[in-house]
């Protein structure tokens, strides 16, 4: 758990307008889509929102929902790496902000939540009685071939990331072209334009 500044919690968010309620039940919405619940969307988006960590008890009063309720919600969303717990030096309530690595950790359980289907498949084609299953095979090849395009995907996103906070005037828009682009010329993304290292 790391630990936040005590001046850094809480001070900006006061009440939500109308613009916020927008995105937060629209962000409910896809959490339900997802097989999620809608508190959960409603409490990865407030904290997506805040500019400082919340306790369980200001996410509860922003939101009108129960203390408890945000308590269950929010560890769901805590194990699924959305958001994580931060300390407050004197403080000893609950506070909580927007994981720093929750995007690559959405990657990485997308990644292995592919390679266990893929290998379902491989194992049911594997069968001489299942072996010329058109579905079957079609569905292995789309995964095999989803993962080797997202292969080195998270390290990509970092090299965006750091490009975004050293460039702040180059537009965001054309962070991830030049990225691409620099790939496709076999050179290191995001790292000058260095030929990359070649692989035996």
């Amino acid at each position: 758990m790391r630990e936040a500044p005590a001046e850094e919690t809480e001070a900006g968010m006061t009440e939500l307008g109308d613009a916020e309620h927008r995105f937060i039940e629209a962000m409910a919405l896809h959490f339900e889509r997802q097989g999620g619940t809608r508190i959960g969307g409603r409490i990865h988006a407030l904290l997506m929102l805040a500019d400082e960590p919340l306790s369980l008890k200001r996410i509860a009063e922003l939101l009108k929902v129960s203390a408890a309720s945000v308590s269950t919600n929010i560890r769901a969303c805590t194990s699924m790496g959305l958001v994580e717990p931060v300390s407050v030096p004197g403080d000893r309530q609950h506070y909580y902000v927007i994981s720093t690595e929750g995007w690559e950790s959405r990657l990485r359980t997308a990644e292995e939540a592919m390679k266990a289907f893929v290998r379902l498949c491989r194992g049911a084609l594997a069968s001489p009685r299942l072996a010329d299953k058109a579905h079957l095979r079609e569905a292995a090849d789309f995964c095999d071939f989803y993962l080797a395009e997202m292969a080195g995907i998270a390290e990509r996103w970092r090299d965006a990331r750091k490009l975004r906070k050293d460039a702040p005037h180059e537009p965001r828009s054309e962070v991830p072209h030049r990225l691409h682009h620099e790939r496709d010329q076999g050179l290191h993304p995001g790292k000058g334009g260095r030929p990359r290292a070649s692989r035996r």
